[in-house]
């Protein structure tokens, strides 16, 4: 399962944003086992200003000092949940989003040990949990919401998992690596972004 998700991920030419703006970028852990693999996902802090208490993937805006949006996937991994750069073999991005506060976000895509250690920066992270990729493909497509951002209705994907929700953009992510990796059918919204830059 896993080692013909990784080759079609490899080979896959994800979608770009025509406009540039603020960047970002997030990594998406799955670890490495062929018949059992696992996302690593994140729940932030509740102190924060921005996405307090929601699950997310490692990650962050692009620093002038990173050499490229790989590197910031990276370097935001080792900074919140203590995954160093050299135990992640990157596969390549997915499609780039916009999130809510208008960051031109590109996920990353990278496998790592099945047991590595990690450890959450509490300045950041409230807590690390991994949910296995089976849990997706067997419960089906995502329970869409509606929210309303800058005067439009998005319709988010989300699924519940051990009392975590995931949504929002982190869903959308989940979904086109499903979508493009697993080979699971989705039919999702167009996403706003991609149908105006």
């Amino acid at each position: 399962m896993l080692n013909q998700a990784i080759q079609r991920i490899s080979n896959h030419q994800p979608w770009r944003l025509r406009q540039k703006g603020r960047e970002a970028a997030v990594l998406i852990p799955i670890t490495r086992s062929e018949s059992h693999p696992e996302l690593i996902l994140t729940v932030r802090a509740s102190h924060l200003n921005t996405h307090k208490g929601e699950v997310c993937f490692p990650g962050g805006k692009r620093d002038e000092s990173d050499a490229s949006l790989s590197h910031t996937a990276l370097r935001e991994a080792d900074e919140e949940i203590g995954l160093s750069p050299t135990d992640v073999e990157l596969y390549g991005p997915l499609g780039q989003v916009v999130s809510k506060h208008h960051l031109q976000v590109t996920p990353w895509v990278g496998l790592i040990p099945e047991q590595l250690p990690l450890c959450a920066n509490p300045a950041e992270i409230a807590r690390i949990f991994k949910v296995p990729v089976r849990f997706f493909i067997d419960h089906g497509p995502p329970h869409l919401d509606q929210i309303a951002v800058d005067g439009q209705i998005w319709d988010v994907p989300s699924w519940q998992y051990e009392g975590e929700v995931i949504w929002g953009l982190t869903a959308y992510i989940i979904c086109e690596l499903l979508t493009v990796g697993f080979g699971m059918k989705i039919s999702m919204p167009t996403r706003p972004e991609r149908g105006f830059c």
